[in-house]
């Protein structure tokens, strides 16, 4: 057959043969862009005590000779956060990985019980504050030097000097992260809201009808309330802030990315923990919950995704407004740190570029649970092919949630994910607290629907 023949045959296919792919039919492949999801990297600057006193005499810009020069070269492993050689290497994998077009890390760059563990190791008091502040900096700069694109952060419950779910509005920590970041640099009003409460807005990098509303949800906490009561004035002002900016995306004809550290919804591995019958712990106070529900029901169909962390496991959140808006899907994004008992791990996420729709996302993990030496990064799983959906997507998600309930060996999948290939907290008898957590909000919502899930299938007539 000459080339002409081949021409006319492939025209030929494309009329009769409608629900071939499009590629097939000659139509060229849809462009796509890859961002990469970090969280929870918990850097502990402790972890070789060695040389501490070299840390806290040299500014954080000049930190990198020093750990690359510890003694400690082994990666940290369970019961402990992630040491320098675990932070690199994770960085330097997902170096390897699709270009990526820009960077979201959803918080959490401070160890756990950090001024508790630098007074362990020969630290004082007076020289916390400015230890801490260093450490975030040096995260921040180690981030951003490894990937030439934008990077953006979220504050998580960890990162402040003034203790877990302290973060000090106004306060001179989150003045010298503001200025460190290098995608306020060239946007006031963003970098003075950071410096404000730690939220911020700014243009989606590829996608010109999208913006990225960063998020501190720490504000909206319960813990938050707990230790710092007298600061809920930062939370009003965050709700109205994100009401504003939603608004204006929607007249403008803009789609928004939420980027958060900790999600809306139930405590999963608490509320498991505590047991049946015993009342389910939400993440966020209900009063926030309550506003952020009743803008979702107004302004959620711009909302194209929402990305979290906070939980150290490999997740999702589907929430329904109600109304005519369109389910929201939650990306919540493993962790660095495998203090939990997780295994390490980042994603890709792989979107359209004309539409931003997110076609897929494939997850990345360190081995550490099978112990080793020098375990390997290596491609854990992708979305579409682990489920079978060609998008993650609200409806997806949505099928996928039923499926968890209703198949188990698809749960058992799930489970196997959770905790990235690491021996996961959902077993047989438990599963019922972790998939309910997943399309249930409220604390009444989601122990009924546990309830539900325990409760044997009802008998019928033969």
């Amino acid at each position: 057959m000459n080339q002409i023949g081949r021409f006319v045959l492939v025209i030929l296919i494309s009329f009769w043969l409608p629900g071939l792919p499009e590629t097939f039919a000659g139509s060229p492949p849809v462009p796509s862009g890859n961002a990469l999801l970090l969280s929870d990297l918990h850097f502990d600057p402790l972890a070789d005590p060695s040389i501490l006193k070299q840390l806290i005499d040299t500014p954080a810009s000049d930190w990198e000779p020093i750990f690359a020069f510890s003694k400690q070269v082994g990666y940290a492993h369970t019961p402990n956060d992630a040491n320098y050689p675990l932070i690199k290497s994770a960085l330097y994998a997902a170096t390897g990985q699709s270009s990526v077009d820009f960077v979201i890390a959803t918080g959490d760059y401070l160890r756990h019980d950090f001024q508790q563990a630098f007074l362990k190791v020969g630290g004082t008091s007076d020289q916390f504050t400015d230890f801490a502040t260093k450490t975030a900096l040096f995260v921040v700069h180690t981030l951003q030097t490894t990937f030439p694109v934008p990077v953006y952060f979220a504050l998580g419950n960890d990162d402040s000097p003034s203790g877990d779910y302290r973060v000090a509005p106004g306060g001179p920590f989150l003045a010298k992260l503001a200025d460190s970041l290098e995608v306020l640099k060239n946007h006031p009003d963003a970098a003075a809201d950071f410096r404000a409460a730690g939220f911020y807005e700014l243009p989606h990098p590829t996608l010109a009808n999208q913006e990225i509303l960063v998020l501190n949800t720490v504000l909206w906490s319960r813990s938050h309330a707990i230790f710092q009561p007298d600061s809920s004035h930062a939370g009003d002002a965050e709700i109205q802030w994100l009401a504003w900016h939603l608004y204006r995306a929607k007249i403008s004809g803009k789609k928004v990315i939420l980027v958060m550290h900790i999600p809306p919804g139930i405590d999963s591995y608490k509320s498991a923990h505590a047991g049946a019958g015993k009342a389910a712990i939400e993440f966020w106070q209900s009063r926030y919950f309550a506003q952020f529900l009743e803008l979702m029901k107004t302004d959620g169909n711009i909302v194209q995704l929402a990305l979290a962390g906070h939980t150290h496991m490999d997740d999702f959140r589907l929430l329904t407004p109600g109304g005519d808006t369109s389910p929201i899907a939650f990306r919540i994004t493993p962790a660095i740190s495998p203090i939990f008992g997780d295994n390490p791990a980042f994603s890709v996420l792989q979107y359209n570029l004309n539409t931003g729709e997110v076609s897929d996302i494939a997850t990345y993990y360190l081995d550490l649970a099978k112990g080793g030496v020098y375990p390997k990064w290596a491609l854990e799983y992708r979305f579409s092919s682990a489920y079978g959906y060609s998008a993650f997507s609200p409806s997806n998600l949505q099928s996928l949630a039923a499926a968890i309930h209703s198949d188990p060996s698809l749960r058992e999948r799930f489970a196997g994910y959770y905790a990235s290939s690491a021996p996961s907290p959902i077993t047989a008898e438990n599963w019922p607290f972790y998939a309910c957590s997943e399309t249930q909000f409220t604390a009444t919502d989601y122990s009924n629907c546990v309830s539900n899930a325990q409760s044997p299938p009802a008998k019928t007539d033969q």
